[in-house]
């Protein structure tokens, strides 16, 4: 019987360097492929997507020439702590841009960040601009041609969440059952002034002081302003030679070779919608006026983005259908491109559609699961943000969850009486419990118990966003985020796992009562928790914390538990928790945590048989299933297993949004679509096929099959950035930089450890 292989060994950089041909790396990222179609789409499901990081657009021309756009930006969350679209705007132009007979195009083009639809003679550029709030929309044509804008409202009342039998009361996730809160107010068109057309959504209410009240932190309120009461956002449409023919309709004032049109996008907190149009024109105002220098540094923010990092697999084949490598290459490329028109904003990317709903079953601003952020499905999409160096759209996430801290602080006093911050599973942006989770039927639980039960004591996640800062500092060398967030955060954070639970007789921690993830609610001592402490303390120690900060930290080390385990001998196991007194009630597989996100098990962290135990673990994982936040492929490739991981990450970048036309829509899975957490977690798996960082060491192809060429250039720690070539399964070009990090690199050998 052969013996299954289990353990890749490597080879110094020093004995690597001498077996590459030469040192020339190519600098051109490959991968990045235009999407081109040659025919308009139906409706909103056959989008592209186009965005800035905080304003974005769901981009396609209809049968009938029309060019629609469906604008999202992060922060527009409405009176109820709804994420809600700005609008929709329809162009129309005379001639149309479909006309039968004349050739059509329409491109995304991913290395300048814009579309460009081809009708004929006519060429149409869509473009979100980098630096500014700004919509743009460029028509050029060798003839004559007239363009009518007009915006299209559907929240034209205030009207209750009911459609479908309720369904899309899914859409709220808090107050289902309140018929005075489940609902949605009418937008606001402004009187136009000859020149331009408005439109906003003001809000006039607000749940955030009913929310404090309900979970205890009345005493809050006075502390903090409302985050949603007189919140405002909308658009003003302007447009070269275009005057307003009523309040929703912008037309030319006569046919011309050139239009353009500008739709600039705002946020901001006014005490009516008169006010917000003082501030919208405004910021309208100060758009800089120079058209073409506005383009050009919008085009260097996008190459400069796509020359920081790629990976792009060669492939020789050809024919209609697209080989596994090439529909990889491009699942990767278009993710981190959706990464970027949605990871700059106010407010982090939205794990359930990010801004690119659409209308697929009730009007766009439907997402299951609603407005709060679980922190569960938040975190994939930004674990791969690290290793392609997109550090700025990292911020937003470790803004908001810092903004929060104060907070959370205060109701961690409330409701346990002692220090630290307790930070829920599902909260709303400000750092509260969506009240739904909360509960309505609370009977005798105590103020910060949940009635839902699935997130009761499901406190993890917070301190794996700790593990993320201090992985972002160590890859940034940022001091002062190190001093401002990641300190504070990780200070108050422990703290709280510190004083919540007693010790034991051995003076050792014990987690209970406590839970594993949402799937065991009545458990001792779980993984992922003790994991978390064991991980993440021995490097949190590095940092130049206050000397009573360090002794908290040392203790608490000392008094962890040992990681649980099951079975015996050579059957050893990883097990969810110490003792599970609860049925399961997910699919999650708690164990596997110790490997990711917390390495403790890695083919970069564990002794021989320790992998041996994390492997075993692998292959009887309960949950097999390869889906949305399911983190299979993730382990696969931390544990070196190298078809696994290839056939899971294949399968996600195959398994694409049912009825979208864009090739990198994934979903809805457990959430809605386009599903981040789905190719999110394909992101980081695949990275980690190539490259493992733990340390000063940076592992090279530790679970990469040796048939897919590829040229990748990514980042590790201390400011480092790997590139390479591999052919055949040998690297054959590498340049680390800084040089004086090359002596860290380790590749993988042609060769395995088997088990007996």
């Amino acid at each position: 019987m052969n013996a299954k292989p289990i353990i890749t060994g490597i080879i110094s950089a020093t004995f690597a360097a001498s077996c590459l041909a030469d040192e020339r790396v190519d600098r051109t990222a490959p991968g990045i492929d235009d999407v081109i179609w040659d025919s308009p789409s139906d409706d909103s499901l056959g989008s592209m997507p186009l965005g800035n990081g905080d304003v974005a657009a769901n981009v396609w021309v209809e049968p009938t020439g029309d060019l629609v756009l469906l604008l999202s930006k992060t922060d527009a969350y409405d009176d109820f702590a709804r994420l809600l679209k700005i609008g929709r705007v329809r162009i129309q132009t005379d001639p149309p841009l479909v006309l039968p007979g004349v050739p059509f195009k329409k491109s995304l083009k991913l290395r300048d960040g814009h579309i460009e639809i081809a009708a004929g003679e006519v060429i149409v550029r869509v473009w979100i601009d980098a630096h500014h709030p700004v919509v743009q929309v460029d028509l050029h044509s060798p003839q004559p041609v007239s363009a009518k804008t007009s915006v299209e409202i559907w929240r034209t009342e205030t009207r209750m969440l009911d459609r479908v039998e309720g369904r899309e009361k899914e859409s709220h996730s808090s107050y289902e059952n309140f018929s005075d809160l489940c609902k949605v107010h009418p937008d606001t068109v402004l009187p136009h002034d000859g020149l331009g057309i408005a439109w906003c959504h003001h809000n006039t209410e607000s749940i955030w002081e009913r929310n404090m009240r309900h979970t205890g932190l009345e005493e809050e309120i006075s502390k903090h302003r409302d985050p949603l009461l007189q919140r405002t956002f909308g658009a003003v449409i302007r447009g070269e030679g275009m005057r307003a023919e009523s309040d929703l309709v912008l037309a030319s004032a006569e046919p011309s070779t050139d239009q353009r049109i500008q739709i600039t996008v705002l946020t901001d907190f006014a005490d009516s919608p008169a006010e917000w149009r003082k501030q919208a024109d405004a910021l309208a105002a100060r758009i800089p006026a120079d058209h073409a220098a506005r383009f050009d540094a919008h085009r260097e923010w996008w190459h400069a983005f796509w020359d920081r990092s790629w990976i792009g697999i060669g492939d020789d084949s050809s024919g209609t259908e697209r080989s596994d490598p090439q529909v990889v290459s491009q699942a990767y490329a278009l993710q981190r491109y959706i990464n970027a028109c949605a990871g700059r904003g106010k407010l982090p990317i939205k794990f359930n559609g990010s801004l690119f709903t659409v209308d697929e079953v009730f009007d766009p601003d439907y997402r299951r699961w609603g407005g709060p952020y679980w922190l569960q499905n938040t975190r994939l999409p930004y674990w791969s943000m690290l290793y392609s160096g997109d550090y700025e759209l990292m911020r937003p996430l470790f803004r908001m969850y810092r903004d929060q801290l104060p907070l959370r602080v205060a109701a961690t006093k409330t409701y346990f009486g002692h220090g630290g911050a307790q930070f829920p599973e599902t909260a709303h942006f400000w750092g509260n419990y969506a009240d739904g989770n909360y509960g309505f039927e609370r009977g005798d639980l105590p103020h910060g118990t949940t009635q839902n039960q699935f997130i009761r004591r499901h406190w993890v996640g917070i301190i794996e966003i700790v593990g993320m800062m201090l992985d972002y500092y160590e890859a940034t060398g940022d001091t002062a985020f190190r001093d401002d967030t990641l300190i504070p955060m990780a200070v108050e954070t422990f703290r709280f796992y510190d004083q919540h639970w007693q010790r034991d007789q051995e003076g050792r921690i014990r987690y209970d009562p406590a839970q594993s993830l949402e799937t065991y609610w009545d458990v001792v001592d779980p993984t992922p928790d003790v994991a978390a402490m064991r991980y993440l303390i021995p490097r949190l120690l590095t940092l130049p914390v206050p000397g009573a900060v360090r002794a908290e930290w040392e203790r608490q080390l000392a008094d962890q538990p040992e990681i649980p385990m099951t079975g015996e001998g050579g059957e050893t196991r990883i097990a969810a928790a110490r003792e599970i007194k609860s049925r399961m009630r997910n699919f999650e597989n708690p164990e596997l945590y110790a490997v990711f996100p917390f390495h403790l098990f890695t083919l970069a962290t564990a002794s021989e048989d320790g992998l041996r135990t994390a492997i075993r673990s692998f292959h009887a994982r309960r949950h097999k299933v390869n889906m949305g936040w399911q983190q299979g492929p993730i382990w696969a490739a931390m544990l070196g297993l190298t078809d696994e991981a290839r056939a899971m990450v294949v399968e996600r970048a195959r398994d694409k949004a049912k009825g979208y036309r864009f090739p990198g829509f994934y979903g809805p899975n457990y959430d809605w679509t386009p599903d981040q957490d789905q190719i999110g977690v394909f992101q980081i798996a695949l990275q980690r096929m190539l490259m493992q960082c733990e340390g000063d060491r940076i592992l090279l192809l530790p679970a990469w099959p040796e048939e897919w060429d590829v040229h990748f250039k990514l980042h590790a720690p201390r400011q480092t950035t790997v590139q390479a070539r591999v052919k055949d399964g040998k690297v054959v070009a590498l340049k680390v930089h800084p040089e004086s990090r090359r002596g860290d690199v380790e590749i993988r050998k042609p060769f395995v450890i088997a088990e007996p």
